[in-house]
C-alpha cells in the first residue's frame, strides 16, 4: 500500500472510531436554556466588562436599535429576514438578538477565528462567519435587513471604515438599517485624562494604551473639527493589526460623506455619554435609484438636530 493510501486508510478508521453522539445537538434557545459564557477574562478582554454589566449594555444597544428600526422602517428587528452582528466577538450582542430573530436568521461576523469558533459551539444554529479585516464577505448583494456593530467602528482606520461602509451598502437590501457605535470628540478628553493618570503612576492597561494615541492632540482635534477622522493605529493583538485597528474618533461630517457615498442617510446620532460611553448612530439605506441622500427628509431632520446639539456642545 502506498504511503498516501495508508494515510487515508488511517484517517478513515480514526474517523469511524470517534465517539458517536446519542442525539443531535439542539439549536440554541437562549430563553429555554442560556448558553455557556466564555471565561470572565475573555469577556472583559473583548468588551471591557463581563456578565451582568456586559449583557445589560448589549440589551440596551439592541433595544435602541429595535426602537429606531420601528421608527424609520415601521417594523422591528423581529421582522428581519437576516441580521448581522458585525464584530460579534464572543457573542454577547448575538445572545440578545436571539430574543428577536431565529438562529438561522442571525449572522455573527468577526475577524477572530477563535471567537467565531466559540460562537459556533455555544450558539448552535447561528451562522458564525470568520471574515477578513477588509471586505468583501461571501454574502450576496441585498441579502441582509439589519446590521449591528457595537464598538467596532470606534477602532477602524478610515480606509477600513470606508471599505466596510461600501460592503454594507452592497449586502443590505433597500431601506435596510445599520446601527453602530463610535468614538466622537469626547475621545480627546479621554486621551488627556489617561495621560494625566499615567503621569500620576497608573499602570492600567487601558490607560496606558489610550495615553499613547495622537502625539499632537491639538492637531488631531483640529482635524476632527474640520470633518476628518482622527486615527491612531495601536493594534489590538493577534489579528487586530495597526494597519486597520486602533482608536478612531469619527466626526459626523465624515459619516455623512462616506456613508452617503455608500448609499445611506444618517438618521440618528446620539453623542457619547448619553446612551453609552460611545456615540450611537443609525443609518438607513436609500431606495434603489435614490442617490440624492442630502435632499431626503430624514437627512434634513438629522442635520437640523445635529447642528442644534453641536451648538450646545
Amino acid at each position: 500500500m502506498a504511503e498516501s493510501d495508508r494515510a487515508v486508510d488511517e484517517l478513515i478508521h480514526s474517523l469511524a472510531g470517534a465517539v458517536t453522539l446519542e442525539s443531535l445537538p439542539q439549536v440554541v434557545d437562549v430563553l429555554r436554556e442560556p448558553p455557556p459564557n466564555p471565561p470572565e477574562i475573555i469577556q472583559a478582554q473583548f468588551v471591557g466588562a463581563s456578565y451582568v454589566i456586559a449583557y445589560a449594555e448589549a440589551a440596551s444597544f439592541v433595544r435602541v436599535a429595535d426602537e429606531w428600526s420601528n421608527k424609520h422602517r415601521k417594523r422591528g428587528l423581529a421582522s428581519a429576514d437576516r441580521v448581522i452582528d458585525f464584530g460579534s466577538g464572543w457573542g454577547r450582542v448575538s445572545r440578545i438578538l436571539l430574543t428577536h430573530v431565529a438562529p438561522a436568521k442571525l449572522y455573527a461576523l468577526d475577524v477572530n477565528l477563535e471567537m467565531t469558533t466559540f460562537v459556533n459551539s455555544t450558539l448552535p444554529g447561528v451562522n458564525a462567519l470568520t471574515v477578513s479585516p477588509f471586505p468583501p464577505t461571501v454574502l450576496r448583494d441585498g441579502v441582509v435587513d439589519a446590521i449591528l456593530a457595537f464598538s467596532v467602528f470606534s477602532h477602524l482606520s478610515p480606509e477600513s471604515h470606508k471599505a466596510w461602509a461600501e460592503e454594507f451598502g452592497r449586502i443590505l437590501g433597500p431601506s435596510g438599517m445599520v446601527f453602530l457605535t463610535l468614538l466622537d470628540r469626547a475621545l480627546f478628553d479621554q486621551v488627556r485624562a489617561t495621560r494625566d493618570a499615567v503621569e500620576g503612576g497608573s499602570t492600567d492597561a487601558f490607560a496606558l494604551s489610550l495615553s499613547q494615541c495622537f502625539p499632537d492632540l491639538d492637531e488631531a482635534r483640529t482635524g476632527y473639527d474640520a470633518g476628518e477622522p482622527a486615527y491612531a493605529g495601536m493594534g489590538g493583538g493577534g489579528v487586530l493589526t495597526g494597519d486597520y485597528y486602533g482608536w478612531a474618533a469619527v466626526p459626523p461630517e465624515f459619516m455623512a460623506r462616506v456613508w452617503g457615498e455608500a448609499g445611506f442617510d444618517v438618521v440618528e446620532w446620539v453623542p457619547s455619554g448619553t446612551l453609552f460611553p460611545q456615540a450611537m448612530v443609525g443609518l438607513v439605506k436609500r431606495p434603489v435609484g435614490d442617490q440624492s441622500g442630502a435632499k431626503t427628509g430624514r437627512a434634513r431632520r438629522f442635520w437640523r438636530s445635529w447642528r442644534s446639539w453641536r451648538r450646545q456642545d
